[in-house]
């Protein structure tokens, strides 16, 4: 059964602060006490305003006024004050204004026990605010109950769903001939399940592991935030259960080093999936992940561990550098949507090169904002551009192709994944395209000292597959342009530095082509038109 846009809105809680939408205030009765709401200065305009203050001077300005108390308490200006500290995370309070506390005691060495009282909202009668409320539904919006069981598709359900086969009906030979090269997103059931799915159930399994101890802090961000935050993880854990108050964009562990320094972890997941998936292993003949090499440090980042609390996710994005992926979910359910290459789903604008991509600040903005728009997309385009929908399972493992648009959503309060990007033969000559037109956007590899910068990319992987992989080399050369819809061939000569660079092994790190460095992306942009009015 299809989700509707009126299946988000019930939401769980009301504002903390008692805040209503705008058009509310039409409701209310003639003598009732009612706090301005009518101000020159929208509330968008003062959370801008607000950025810029410390916490002794945003703490005076929630005193002028009920209005100010809740302008003054919106969670992103106390996350970003925290993240401004730029300090390891290890403790956090119910609400980011709690963890501020919490964490500017422990800088002063204060017995935060004896001081810290966790922050009470007090609720706010008669503030009405389309800005404000909005906020608060897209991080509190409902979970369809269509996308939580597995159900087989009604005849009369619009939804397209993605292809999804048990992990023993495959072989390697029919994954890569009828997914991998048609570039085609696929479920493959109980590939990922196993001892991580079994043990990584309770965080205690996490956390007290010897391993982990020696790991100072895990990386964890999100689309919105200013900074990334380091946190224990630990603390970690505590935010993505415990915290009563998330902001509209959570932040999402996302760390690249976890498998690295965790051998643990990497034995209680990877021998049992490369038995149960070949065509995923990396030490076969068959010649998956080319990347590989490159060699552990010097190849782009590559595998993480995912780590994120309900509402929690990613706003639509193309994989980075060309690259398939597969998604194991260890815990929790995920909710896919995919849109094919060269289809941008509703409210997403790139730019004709790719550059740049005018996108909603959250999953919760785009849902409330483009649902309905979504949903026309099934019956409005033509079969080959409609997008896709699925829900993924523990133990379930998705094939992402290079070049499609997808966001996911976290629907469990406990979400645990871990992520792999790749290229393979059936992605190699459009990524070593990418590697030639698209440096400006390759990414995984610039704030680390050993690994292979952008300019140097192709060339290296070039040089290293001539021994290593010539058969697949020699086709991927023999490729004139992009294969895939998601990128297009630069019209300035592409193909003369394309002859140039692929078969005369010169460098392509000039300084011409260096000197064109440009923007990769800009930042995530809201949109305004929002305004609704209901109870």
């Amino acid at each position: 059964m299809a989700a509707r846009l009126i299946d988000f809105m019930l939401i769980e809680e009301p504002h903390p602060y008692g805040v209503l939408p705008h058009g509310n205030r039409f409701l209310r009765s003639s003598n009732s006490t009612v706090a301005s709401t009518t101000h020159f200065i929208t509330a968008n305009i003062w959370g801008t305003i607000l950025s810029f203050f410390d916490v002794s001077t945003l703490g005076k300005f929630i005193q002028v006024s009920r209005y100010h108390y809740v302008l003054g308490h919106q969670v992103e200006l106390w996350r970003d004050l925290v993240l401004r500290k730029s300090i390891e995370i290890s403790k956090v309070g119910p609400s980011w204004k709690d963890t501020f506390q919490l964490l500017s005691n422990n800088d002063n060495n204060v017995d935060s026990r004896n001081t810290y009282k966790p922050h009470q909202p007090i609720r706010m009668e008669g503030i009405y605010s389309d800005d404000i409320y909005r906020s608060h539904l897209c991080c509190s919006f409902a979970i369809p109950q269509a996308w939580l069981h597995q159900t087989t598709k009604r005849a009369n359900d619009k939804v397209q769903l993605v292809k999804s086969v048990n992990v023993n009906d495959i072989t390697p030979e029919q994954f890569f001939t009828q997914y991998e090269e048609k570039n085609q997103p696929v479920v493959i059931k109980q590939a990922g399940d196993g001892k991580a799915c079994d043990k990584w159930k309770t965080w205690n399994h996490l956390v007290t592991q010897k391993s982990n101890k020696k790991l100072k802090s895990y990386r964890a961000t999100s689309g919105a935030a200013p900074f990334p935050a380091n946190f224990t993880l630990e603390a970690y854990l505590d935010y993505a259960l415990s915290t009563q108050y998330l902001e509209e964009s959570p932040l999402y562990l996302f760390d690249r080093n976890a498998f690295a320094d965790n051998n643990e972890w990497e034995e209680d997941f990877f021998p049992e999936f490369y038995r149960k998936c070949p065509y995923w292993n990396p030490n076969l003949t068959h010649g998956h992940d080319l990347l590989q090499h490159l060699g552990k440090r010097k190849r782009p980042d590559h595998t993480w561990l995912i780590i994120g609390p309900k509402r929690s996710g990613s706003v639509f994005h193309i994989d980075p550098n060309a690259t398939h992926a597969w998604n194991a979910v260890i815990t929790g359910r995920k909710r896919w949507i995919f849109y094919p290459p060269g289809q941008p789903p509703p409210g997403i604008y790139p730019t004709a090169d790719g550059d740049e991509v005018t996108l909603p600040l959250s999953v919760g903005e785009w849902i409330m904002q483009y649902w309905t728009e979504h949903m026309e997309q099934y019956r409005a385009r033509p079969a080959g551009q409609r997008p896709f929908e699925c829900t993924t399972y523990p133990g379930d493992v998705l094939f992402v192709p290079h070049g499609w648009w997808h966001s996911v959503i976290n629907l469990d309060d406990t979400n645990i994944a871990i992520t792999h990007n790749y290229i393979s033969p059936s992605n190699l000559g459009n990524a070593l395209k990418f590697f030639v037109e698209k440096q400006d956007q390759i990414s995984g590899c610039r704030d680390r000292k050993e690994t292979i910068k952008p300019e140097h990319m192709h060339n290296q992987l070039v040089k290293v597959l001539r021994t290593k992989e010539p058969r697949h080399l020699m086709k991927a050369l023999e490729q004139r342009s992009f294969t895939c819809l998601a990128w297009k061939d630069n019209k300035h000569g592409s193909h003369a530095v394309e002859k140039k660079d692929l078969n005369c092994n010169s460098r392509s790190d000039s300084s011409e082509n260096t000197n064109k460095k440009r923007r990769i992306i800009t930042e995530p942009e809201r949109v305004s038109n929002f305004t609704f009015s209901f109870l």
